[in-house]
């Protein structure tokens, strides 16, 4: 079993509608590869985390590298793992839109920012660390919700 994890940068400013349709795609392609993982999207920026056999989880990632909807992609980990942080989530979507500014400032202090958007971590540990926080945040969008 191996997770990877990347971020890149949008193409276009996204929003939770252009995200949700993203993820109900991956959902269907990623339960039939044994993909599991989790997909943070912010305005401009999206942060993924991809497990599943070494196979299908690079399959997906060259898929990734050649979709035109983000550039600049940079490759945080790519590892061996025990087990799953997203089991039972083809893939679980989180996004930075209308989101409570108290929790996105903290988020900011804690993580950095950059051209006034939360800045997304290039190490393993951080990213595993936001989205964990995430995870805990109140009133993030549903992304089933339409």
């Amino acid at each position: 079993m191996y997770r990877l994890i990347y971020k890149s940068e949008s193409v276009d400013i996204l929003d939770w509608e252009q995200v949700r349709d993203i993820l109900n795609h991956s959902e269907q392609n990623n339960e039939h590869a044994g993909i599991t993982g989790t997909l943070l999207a912010t305005e401009h920026h999206f942060l993924q985390v991809i497990e599943g056999k070494y196979e299908e989880v690079n399959k997906l990632f060259m898929t990734i590298t050649h979709d035109l909807r983000h550039t600049n992609i940079q490759l945080i980990s790519f590892d061996l793992i025990d087990s799953r942080l997203f089991a039972g989530w083809g893939m679980k979507g989180l996004g930075l839109f209308d989101v409570n500014s108290e929790q996105v400032q903290a988020l900011k202090q804690k993580y950095g920012s950059r051209l006034g958007e939360l800045e997304l971590p290039l190490e393993n540990w951080q990213a595993l660390s936001l989205i964990n926080d995430l995870n805990m945040m109140k009133d993030l969008p549903d992304w089933k919700r339409h």
